[in-house]
């Protein structure tokens, strides 16, 4: 009832029109900083890159201030090293479940699963779950038929991988795969892009925003899902989000006993790709960084990791 008198003030009297677009605008920005105060634990502001001019200024900001403070410098992963994850201020771990649940449900209209290789995967991937950020979650992972070497997460912990890349990757890269993307999961990444997006959408969105997505029931998590099967959202994720992905993952895989230079003949693997048939990396890889940057990286983090060891 609120907004149906907001609406009929605005069309009675520009200058309510100007305040309400001024208070959408406050709110937006304010709703930037207050998805980091909700996720207090985190000591990053995770900001995803859709594209939009407040999402640039935003980013470029947050580049700006992490320069001057010094949070870059010769370990890239300085910003990550000791971030810890919860879902304070984002849909609880019950949700996040149900959400995957029915992302599933959509997904499974999409693609065609397949047997072989499951076994692999899952004893893999149900390993290097093991000695994530988030063990305890019902893990699931799915074969899809597709020449295309790619793989995604969705929340809750289901895992997609499709056959062309289960066909390319030893079991030390399938691993640094699988780590990855459990990464993300470990991070909420796409919890995080969720709320994020719904706080740019609408001003229904921003007030959402501000209390989190909490307590949805079954059918607003149905349609929530269908919604973003039919779009990119679910799958995106900006640069700084996959280079956590790829700091968890490559910590991941080396506890659970796998040789972490998987990630980088993983990577080499897909620079060979992408020169003779480009059209075989899925487009989610179009968001991630560099290679020869998440070589260099990986490298830095093999050579902290073997410290570590030694030092212990």
């Amino acid at each position: 009832m609120g907004v149906e008198l907001m609406d009929q003030t605005m069309k009675q009297n520009k200058p309510a029109r100007a305040l309400v677009t001024f208070f959408a605008t406050f709110v937006l920005l304010l709703s930037s900083f207050t998805v980091a105060n909700a996720q207090k634990t985190r000591e990053r502001q995770q900001i995803p890159d859709i594209g939009s001019t407040t999402g640039a200024v935003i980013s470029l900001g947050s580049t700006i201030l992490n320069t001057a403070t010094g949070i870059f410098d010769d370990d890239p992963y300085a910003q990550f090293r000791n971030a810890k994850y919860s879902n304070e201020g984002l849909m609880t771990e019950q949700d996040e479940i149900k959400l995957g649940d029915d992302l599933h449900v959509e997904f499974s209209k999409k693609y065609k699963y397949v047997n072989t290789g499951q076994e692999r995967a899952t004893r893999i991937g149900r390993k290097v779950a093991q000695f994530s950020g988030r063990p305890s979650l019902p893990y699931k992972f799915y074969i899809f038929q597709d020449k295309d070497i790619n793989a995604f997460a969705a929340p809750g912990g289901h895992v997609y991988i499709t056959t062309g890349l289960m066909n390319l990757a030893t079991d030390d890269e399938l691993a640094a795969v699988l780590a990855h993307e459990i990464g993300h999961v470990v991070a909420r990444h796409s919890l995080v892009t969720i709320q994020q997006r719904q706080a740019i959408d609408s001003l229904a969105g921003l007030v959402g925003s501000l209390t989190g997505i909490v307590g949805q029931d079954a059918g607003e998590l149905g349609t929530l899902a269908a919604q973003l099967v039919a779009s990119p959202l679910i799958l995106a994720h900006d640069r700084d989000q996959e280079r956590e992905a790829d700091f968890l993952g490559v910590n991941t895989m080396s506890k659970a006993g796998y040789d972490p230079q998987g990630m980088i003949t993983m990577f080499h693997k897909m620079a060979k790709i992408s020169k003779t048939d480009s059209d075989l990396l899925g487009s989610i890889f179009s968001d991630h960084p560099d290679v020869p940057e998440r070589v260099s990286n990986t490298e830095y983090e093999i050579k902290r990791i073997a410290s570590s060891k030694r030092a212990n």
